[in-house]
């Protein structure tokens, strides 16, 4: 299906952040329990985006977290209840030259070259310098549920930073899914197919959030095909496991990881890339 439009695949490290254990390795504690009882923090993880080649021009895949969640979470994060949901569950880094913006001229491809961005979600590390695309007129693809999440009623309790994505600047590009002829995603409902050749395919992955999209990247003959995930996972290992995050709709997460662990036996050689697996960069090679 694909004609071979992918080219370069690059991951690149926004800054890194702490979680909480059942961020990653969930047992059906409910959240706001061990919220706010945990005392253990993981070692620092990546906050990865991916910048993508197609023929067609360049894609990157989430932006990372905003430098003002690293150096003034106070500031940056709610108050109240979810203010302290935030400090209780996340503890951002992020060093000089390891911006968006910073990563993205590192690369060779400042921001003002790419086509579009698609969003796995809207969490403020996934989709925390909106902004910066905003500046530079660059579409931004969510799902329309997702964006759903953005302009209802209760944004924040959903973790979605609206006062940071409401821009009037954004190009939102909400996609609905529709159905695949393709066979080999029989498993998920509905496809979108970006460029319309097969080689970036958006897939519905709720679970994390109702609006979760995992990004299927055919690379050609001789190059293992990927599967961008978001949240969805933290570490691929755990996909056969059917081990989730305590963060999100266990049911549907569990049914988002058969999923995944179905396409893996239709797609042999399939690389899982997590947004924050330390070992995505080398995934990717």
């Amino acid at each position: 299906m694909t004609k071979g439009s992918v080219g370069r695949v690059s991951v690149l490290s926004i800054g890194e952040v702490r979680l909480r254990p059942h961020n990653i390795v969930g047992n059906g504690t409910p959240m706001l329990w061990w919220t706010f009882t945990s005392r253990q923090w993981t070692d620092p993880l990546p906050v990865n985006v991916v910048l993508i080649e197609h023929e067609q021009g360049w894609v990157l895949w989430d932006t990372g977290q905003a430098p003002a969640s690293a150096d003034s979470p106070k500031e940056y994060f709610p108050g109240g209840f979810v203010g302290a949901v935030y400090a209780r569950q996340v503890d951002s880094t992020l060093t000089p030259g390891q911006g968006l913006g910073e990563q993205l001229e590192l690369a060779g491809v400042p921001i003002e070259r790419l086509s579009l961005a698609a969003i796995s979600h809207l969490h403020y590390d996934h989709a925390g310098n909106i902004s910066e695309l905003a500046a530079a007129g660059i579409p931004v693809l969510v799902s329309e549920s997702e964006h759903d999440v953005l302009t209802g009623k209760s944004p924040h309790m959903h973790g979605v930073l609206a006062e940071y994505l409401l821009d009037a600047g954004v190009q939102w590009r909400p996609v609905t899914f529709a159905p695949s002829q393709d066979p080999a995603l029989v498993d998920f409902d509905g496809a979108y197919d970006i460029f319309g050749d097969g080689a970036l395919t958006l897939l519905p992955t709720p679970g994390h959030t109702a609006g979760s999209m995992s990004l299927l990247v055919r690379r050609g003959e001789g190059r293992n095909p990927l599967l961008l995930v978001g949240d969805a996972t933290y570490d691929p290992s755990l996909i056969e496991k059917a081990v989730v995050p305590d963060v999100g709709d266990r049911k549907q997460q569990l049914e988002t990881l058969r999923r995944f662990a179905a396409l893996r036996e239709r797609m042999p050689g399939l690389q899982v890339i997590a947004g924050h697996d330390p070992r995505a960069a080398e995934l990717v090679a």
